[in-house]
């Protein structure tokens, strides 16, 4: 059935049909160098990460649930901490692309060009 959705958005997406969706865009340079270029666009259930371009040679992408973001503000008054591990960990070539099919909205995107753990802040963690 996900397969058939998914043939349906990239056939309404070649007549020109725009299903609505959101873009989220990572970019730093330092020195006119980039450090991480990252776009990750997601419409309905599909989310499609691209790695235009990393320090490294690599994105590090990590995916957490957007209310464990919302927890971890809340908690700071109370000095609890949200210990939040992302769903899905993966990294990808400069230059490389991903598509996720069927994936639940209401997440947050972490990426680096760094492979390290980090929280649903974005922020690297020591463990």
């Amino acid at each position: 059935m996900r397969n058939m959705m998914a043939l349906l958005y990239y056939l309404c997406a070649l007549l020109g049909c725009d299903v609505g969706g959101t873009t989220i865009v990572h970019r730093a340079n330092v020195d006119g160098v980039d450090v991480i270029d990252s776009r990750v666009r997601v419409s309905e259930q599909i989310a499609k990460f691209e790695c235009r371009a990393s320090r490294s040679g690599h994105c590090h992408y990590a995916l957490f649930r957007s209310d464990c973001a919302a927890k971890a503000s809340a908690a700071a008054a109370s000095r609890t901490v949200c210990v939040g591990r992302p769903f899905e960990r993966f990294d990808l070539e400069a230059g490389g692309a991903r598509e996720i099919i069927d994936i639940a909205p209401g997440f947050d995107v972490c990426v680096s060009d760094k492979d390290q753990t980090t929280g649903p802040d974005c922020k690297p963690t020591s463990a």
